[in-house]
């Protein structure tokens, strides 16, 4: 019986001590978050940013890659997308932006210089009678492509 009671007495102690530090863990996770201070993982890296996927390399594929703003469903361009380029893809000089959806499906953007004329849309998904509008301010341009809204800047296109 005494075996027990001591055993139990040790397994408490050894819950409080875990329980001490996930608490003590807690609170500076909780100030770290009302602080607005990024606060590091048990292997000591900071947190991912939210929303914001893994980049693809440029490779032999495209010219260069990025992440830009992006929105689906009427939504704002909030979220982030990868993005490659392709420059000098048409015969006639034209670049490709492809951006890479968070449903896994691409969305290709043609320009003509810095100037985006279209988008490549199927019956299938719908998007054949979607508008293509483009607005410009400074050096980004932003296009609303039926429900889908990308935001590229110049710099992607041109190159630098």
């Amino acid at each position: 019986m005494n075996r027990l009671v001591v055993v139990g007495l040790l397994a408490g102690s050894l819950a409080a001590c875990g329980g001490a530090q996930g608490d003590e863990a807690g609170v500076s996770a909780a100030e770290g978050a009302e602080t607005g201070e990024v606060v590091a993982d048990a292997n000591n890296r900071p947190p991912p940013p939210p929303d914001i996927p893994e980049p693809i390399s440029p490779g032999d594929e495209y010219s260069a890659t990025t992440i830009l703003p992006c929105g689906f469903d009427g939504a704002a361009p909030e979220m982030r997308c990868n993005a490659g380029v392709k420059r000098n893809w048409g015969e006639d000089g034209t670049t490709l932006v492809e951006v890479f959806k968070p449903d896994g499906r691409k969305r290709a953007i043609f320009f003509q210089g810095t100037t985006p004329y279209g988008a490549d849309s199927a019956q299938a998904d719908g998007s054949a009678g979607w508008d293509f509008e483009v607005s410009r301010k400074d050096d980004e341009v932003t296009i609303s492509f039926g429900p889908e809204t990308y935001v590229i800047v110049d710099a992607l296109i041109e190159g630098g």
